[in-house]
């Protein structure tokens, strides 16, 4: 990128071999030269192997974080960030840490390495832990894929911290499975493990609470996704946990987005 070439009118009209473009995030305009490899080169040529075998394992990366979102519908979809999926495909994508193989061949298995997703932030303006911090419980339930959520009861209005214009909230969690991939030398591409157990999701949500000043009832609940002969092994387990805002106007409740979080809380 040239730091010298100016956008000006007049000094050019039409800058020919450059890209000019605007990044979220980035205040000045982008000025970059055009080319590059064509999608023939990458596809044939062996120079460009190495990229082809990281490009199969991003894919698959890319499944994994498509499927965690799209259980997230509704106003915790709206939580999300604009760029949320690609950070979440980069954690998916770190499952290969330390997984002995070649590029493009090695098992993504979140059943083993799930930890690298826990923690991610949705909306990490307003992370979860700094938003929602009173005292819960997360217990194992019978057998892998059932969660028990436990909040004792807490005082909202001095454990939650409230966006100004917010009158009530709401708890969410959802649990999500993610089968592990392998690759398949015959076919030459990654397959599920378990494609009958991929994406299987259950979801909690609390009632509607406003901001008060005294303790609420405490809230048990429970999410599973075992089916009737159990959760097979190469099945990864993930919970997420958030909170929502919303703000009541005219017998009305509407979404509040700023201040509301959700996190990759727990990996089984």
């Amino acid at each position: 990128m040239n730091e010298n070439l100016e956008l000006r009118k007049g000094a050019i009209d039409n800058p020919k071999d450059w890209r000019v473009y605007k990044i979220s995030g980035v205040d000045r305009t982008i000025v970059a030269r055009k080319g590059g490899p064509s999608a023939n080169d990458i596809k044939s040529k062996e120079s460009y192997q190495e990229l082809r075998n990281n490009q199969k394992e991003f894919g698959v990366a890319s499944m994994m974080a498509r499927t965690m979102r799209m259980t997230m519908t509704g106003d915790l979809g709206d939580i999300c960030e604009t760029y949320s999926s690609g950070k979440l495909t980069a954690k998916f994508r770190g499952l290969v840490k330390g997984v002995d193989g070649p590029t493009g061949r090695r098992p993504l298995t979140p059943s083993k390495y799930g930890k690298q997703v826990e923690g991610f932030e949705f909306n990490p303006e307003f992370p979860f832990g700094t938003t929602f911090y009173p005292k819960y419980f997360v217990h194992p339930g019978q057998g892998r894929g059932h969660v028990i959520l436990h909040f004792p009861g807490f005082v909202p209005q001095s454990n939650i911290a409230f966006p100004a214009e917010a009158t009530h909230f709401k708890l969410t969690a959802k649990l999500v499975s993610i089968s592990d991939f392998y690759f398949d030398e015959e076919e030459a591409s990654y397959r599920p493990c378990n494609p009958d157990h991929h994406g299987l999701t259950d979801s909690f949500e609390s009632n509607m609470f406003p901001d008060l000043k005294i303790a609420i009832q405490p809230i048990t609940a429970q999410l599973s996704i075992v089916p009737p002969k159990g959760l097979p092994e190469k099945v990864g387990v993930f919970l997420l946990m958030g909170v929502k805002f919303y703000k009541y106007e005219n017998a009305k409740y509407t979404f509040v987005k700023n201040g509301s979080s959700c996190k990759v809380l727990k990996s089984f």
